[in-house]
């Protein structure tokens, strides 16, 4: 971890103390602040190193004091101007102070942060100075001090070029012109044949101003030339506008580096064009089309990798047009490899203008296995729907034989009810007939007697035919929905099992409440009602309840009517009470049953009534809640 460097901020203004505390602290300081010279000293006694100070100008302290403290400190000192005396400000410049800075100006910030940046870098660089005045380089020594550069001297320019080849890691040279031995203009063509310093920023400082030596500098590789004498601000400008230039070969050669790591070593398939043509790759294309060198795409088109048509039937060659002339960035294309492979490739297009030309950088991914998986997929998913269907219909079938077994099954019970309905009618038809006969007979006709009889005889000969319709029409299919009410459905229903109740002493309790109309399959719902009936007389029967009943009631919320039939049978059994709207599931034990009842009877209200069949046991026995839809807007949309 890198050890936080410390600044001090010496300024009267805790606004502004706060202020450039904020901006040098993101730059790696610990910024300490003080508002006095006796603050400052007090400070500095503890022993703390400190790298850097930011030394007021207009503080009431004498200014010109706490520099040169400070100095005497070997602290690196920026100096922040405001509305000092310009005298002092510029005779404290004259210091060994790094530079000023007006404090005033918010727009300054970003000169504050770059110049701090820039000292911080600094103690990383090192600048070579050849002179053979040791008081030239004594001068420009202490003038790269001040902004924290590591400084190497050279006294002439062969033993600069000893210890440039000792030392690569210099980053500037700054020489003079005229020396002994080997001059300024000698010396930069030997680093300029050095390969190591090939790129590596010179400045030639001299007294000489003939216009030949300075071309002649310049164009040997010098990168500026500065004539003595020269200002302090000058040679700062110069020397960092030439170490930008530096910085900048270097950023650019960075990115080059990146650019290239990305382009030729990136998985996916890169690839340049100008003009449609290929104009560079990476290894990933030429190994993607089963290439063996550039030279096998480089100047030709992707129309000489295309097959003639592409998976969708158009021809490569309209298909590009399209491409071309609407500026797709993104889409599918089919092309062959050496060997003559369809490949498929997702191609992704991004044009650029690059010294006034158009350059298009594509890339592409191979989706070959993904497409080839995509219609596999496709196909199981046309053979799933074919067995789909095929189970659907195969569903429906034994869905439609098991309704049939169960109309049968109900029909069975339907004839029995029907000749225990007819056993006493037709007994009395047979003793009148009888009577009349034996009448005749003896002779005893009486013509008011016999008409009495014909008359009796008749009515339950209508009765007879009455019960014939009621069957008839509860196994009619009905192919539309028709409104009733709650009541009639429930009398309709104990018109037929009514009597067979009656006989075996079931009672029939209704809670008359306010009737109900539905809109439904009329004799669909009879048929469950009647189911539901059937199934509490059977469990009566086998468990010989006495006081036996089945309660009948019916209520209603905002969108469905409920009809709920309650038994006194003690109810179905927890264990199977989840089961019985299962196919071919009986709860009859003392006789044979289908086990369809129920679940044809929770089919047909859900799946074609669109309402709900429940079942849960209460304090005496089974309780079966039918919900129909009032509406049913569902089935008339259906229909």
């Amino acid at each position: 971890m890198l050890k936080k460097k410390t600044a001090i901020i010496v300024e009267e203004s805790k606004t502004i103390q706060l202020y450039y505390k904020n901006l040098i602290t993101p730059l790696g300081y610990e910024v300490l602040s003080v508002s006095s010279f006796k603050e400052l000293k007090n400070l500095l006694k503890e022993n703390i190193s400190v790298d850097l100070a930011l030394i007021s100008l207009d503080n009431s302290d004498n200014p010109e004091s706490v520099v040169k403290f400070v100095l005497r400190k070997r602290i690196t000192i920026i100096l922040l101007s405001g509305e000092e005396d310009p005298k002092i400000r510029k005779k404290l410049v004259k210091e060994d102070v790094v530079d000023y800075i007006d404090k005033l100006s918010v727009s300054n910030a970003d000169d504050t942060v770059k110049l701090v940046k820039r000292l911080d870098i600094n103690q990383h660089e090192t600048i070579l100075i050849v002179d053979d005045s040791a008081l030239f380089r004594s001068l420009i020594s202490n003038l790269l001090q001040k902004h924290k550069f590591n400084i190497i001297e050279a006294e002439d320019g062969q033993k600069a070029l000893d210890i440039l080849n000792e030392n690569t890691n210099i980053n500037l040279i700054i020489t003079d012109y005229d020396m002994p031995n080997m001059n300024g203009l000698e010396l930069i063509k030997n680093v300029r044949n050095n390969y190591n310093f090939k790129d590596t920023p010179m400045i030639v400082i001299s007294s000489i101003d003939a216009q030949s030596t300075i071309v002649d500098c310049m164009k040997h590789g010098a990168n500026d030339y500065l004539h003595k004498p020269f200002s302090n601000g000058e040679f700062y400008s110069r020397l960092y506008i030439t170490l930008s230039y530096k910085e900048n070969l270097d950023l650019l050669a960075e990115q080059k580096e990146v650019y290239e790591t990305l382009f030729y070593q990136s998985a996916n398939a890169t690839l340049l064009m100008k003009n449609s043509i290929f104009t560079d790759c990476n290894n990933a294309a030429l190994k993607l089309l089963k290439l063996k060198s550039k030279s096998d795409i480089i100047n030709k088109s992707p129309m000489d990798f295309s097959p003639k048509f592409q998976p969708d039937g158009q021809l490569s060659s309209a298909k590009k047009d399209i491409i071309v002339n609407t500026n797709v960035t993104r889409f599918e294309w089919e092309y062959l490899t050496l060997d003559s492979e369809h490949i498929m490739v997702d191609v992704i297009r991004t044009k650029f203008i690059i010294k006034g030309e158009e350059v298009t950088h594509v890339v592409w991914h191979d989706i070959t296995t993904m497409k080839k998986l995509e219609n596999d997929l496709e196909s199981l998913n046309i053979s799933l729907e074919q067995r789909v269907k095929k189970e659907v219909k195969k569903n429906e079938e034994q869905s439609s034989h098991m309704l049939q077994q169960s109309r049968l099954a109900q029909m069975g019970e339907m004839i029995s009810m029907i000749a225990h309905q007819w056993r006493q009618p037709l007994a009395s038809i047979s003793a009148i007939s009888g009577t009349l006969t034996l009448d005749i007979m003896m002779d005893q006709y009486k013509e008011e007697f016999f008409k009495k009889r014909l008359e009796s005889i008749n009515e339950l000969s209508q009765h007879l035919s009455s019960t014939i319709d009621d069957f008839r029409g509860f196994f009619k299919e009905e192919k539309s929905i028709q409104k009733i009410t709650i009541k009639e459905l429930i009398n309709s229903s104990i018109g037929i099992i009514g009597p067979t109740l009656q006989t075996k002493n079931i009672k029939i309790k209704l809670d008359v409440n306010e009737d109900i109309s539905v809109n439904t399959y009329i004799n669909e719902v009879k048929q469950v009602i009647l189911n539901i009936l059937k199934n509490a007389e059977d469990i009566i029967q086998e468990k010989e309840i006495k006081d036996a009943y089945i309660y009948i009631s019916w209520h209603k919320d905002e969108e469905y009517a409920y009809l709920v039939l309650e038994d006194n049978a003690g109810g179905v059994p927890e264990d199977i009470l989840n089961k019985i709207f299962e196919p071919y599931f009986s709860t009859k034990t003392s006789k044979d049953g289908t086990g369809l009842g129920l679940y044809m009877s929770k089919t047909i209200i859900e799946d074609h009534c669109k309402g709900t069949l429940k079942v849960k046991n209460s304090d005496f026995g089974a309780t079966f809640t039918i919900a129909l839809p009032m509406s049913n807007q569902e089935i008339q949309n259906e229909q």
